[in-house]
């Protein structure tokens, strides 16, 4: 049996855990929920469901109640660097001691249980947020949201950000089934907060689940008023948001924000709060998210953005060309459960950009590299020294875009770890 006497310890037995390995069911966190005593509310919890903008939207909602006044928890991943970054309070890391509290509970109460990497870091978080006294948790779904480790919490409201194709041989391979499986998450006794959707089947399904489970349902775009530098709020009070407020770099981002502040407009009567515009303006200004369309550097343009799926694939391209920017490098891989072939089709829209496959070792789920290059054919070149090749970049070269994954953002900001700490700089 592990005993965590030291982080270095606790980081070794979830790398024992597998990053990478599933159980589905809910089983094993409705056992552990009732061994650590865990009671729904305490704290209040907002379950955060999708496919992209979970983290942004995330991000931008806890930003929101800790601007008004809450004490709050984030727990998000994947990672990038550190484990610690999965589960915030106040905007900060958690302390070896916090960590290592909330581990050895588990491993007291629940070590039989077979827990895996998210069901543990997920009960961790919780542990560690009750521990905080934190008025909001803001808890970001997994994968999809019938089996997710989240959905066993309870939480008195959903939040759905827009749904796409991704990990389409675990919960589907059309927009319906996936929609299907993060749906189910939805309970009789949430409310749901559902973004704008790409594909009307994905919002059809989501309203017609929540209708037939009596949860009250909130559609974003009924809130706003779109205007061409952004959008009036409608919720009361009004207020114009315009595409330069959100801190995070992306027109996109704009969709997440609107979310964000709709589910804080429920969160706020909720609380008995005002809801303040100023107040909302500037924590969706200071909200910042490393991997997202993050600018490291001007001069050569280094952005690192964490697209990992054709629609996100699509927005990145859509944003820079409305800008101007057309990338001379791209900086790609991704892992071998994703939808490849059409990643690669919107890669092929920034053409000319050379393409440069990094190796990323041989994971459970890390896509050959070699079999990477035999697919995209000619115009793909390896990359034996990422290191080398941005540190070689010199002021007036091409701009360069790493994407793809996550997970290469993450080896991006261990190499370069100022990078991590330093919040974008303008693209314009």
């Amino acid at each position: 049996m592990y005993k965590f006497n030291d982080f270095s310890v606790l980081q070794e037995y979830l790398d024992h855990l597998g990053l990478f390995r599933m159980e589905l069911g809910l089983e094993r966190m409705q056992k552990a929920l009732q061994r650590v005593d865990f009671r729904p509310g305490e704290p209040y919890l907002v379950q955060i469901i999708g496919t992209n903008g979970k983290g942004s939207t995330a991000s931008y909602l806890e930003s929101l109640a800790r601007m008004h006044g809450l004490k709050t928890g984030i727990f998000t991943s994947p990672h990038l660097v550190s484990v610690k970054e999965r589960a915030l309070v106040n905007g900060k890391k958690l302390s070896d001691k916090a960590w290592l509290k909330a581990a050895n509970l588990l491993d007291g109460s629940c070590g039989d249980l077979e827990l895996t990497y998210f069901e543990f870091l997920t009960l961790a978080a919780m542990l560690m947020f009750r521990d905080a006294g934190v008025d909001l948790g803001v808890m970001e779904a997994g994968l999809g949201g019938r089996y997710d480790a989240t959905t066993t919490l309870e939480a008195g409201l959903q939040v759905y950000t827009c749904i796409d194709m991704d990990h389409t041989s675990i919960l589907g391979e059309t927009i319906e089934e996936i929609a299907r499986d993060k749906a189910m998450a939805v309970r009789a006794d949430s409310t749901v907060v559902l973004a704008r959707q790409n594909y009307p089947q994905a919002a059809e399904t989501v309203q017609s689940t929540a209708s037939g489970v009596g949860s009250s349902l909130y559609r974003v775009q009924d809130f706003f008023v779109q205007k061409d530098a952004g959008s009036y709020f409608t919720g009361e009070p009004d207020f114009f948001v315009g595409t330069d407020v959100p801190g995070i770099h992306g027109d996109y981002q704009l969709q997440n924000a609107e979310t964000a502040l709709v589910a804080w407009r429920i969160l706020s009567r909720r609380f008995d709060l005002k809801m303040d515009p100023q107040k909302c303006l500037q924590a969706l200004q200071d909200t910042f998210l490393p991997g997202r369309m993050h600018v490291v550097s001007r001069d050569p343009l280094i952005i690192l953005d964490g697209a990992h799926n054709p629609g996100a694939m699509d927005r990145v391209h859509s944003f820079l060309g409305g800008l101007d920017i057309r990338p001379g490098h791209i900086v790609f891989t991704c892992l071998s459960d994703k939808e490849i072939e059409p990643m690669l089709q919107m890669l092929r829209r920034f053409y000319p950009a050379r393409v440069l496959v990094p190796d990323m070792g041989s994971g459970p789920r890390s896509m050959d590299r070699q079999e990477l290059l035999s697919m995209m054919g000619d115009g793909a070149k390896p990359l034996d020294d990422l290191e080398g090749f941005l540190k070689g970049l010199a002021p007036g070269d091409d701009p360069v875009l790493v994407c793809g994954s996550l997970y290469l953002l993450g080896h991006v900001y261990r190499l370069f770890p100022e990078w991590m700490k330093k919040k974008g700089i303008g693209l314009v």
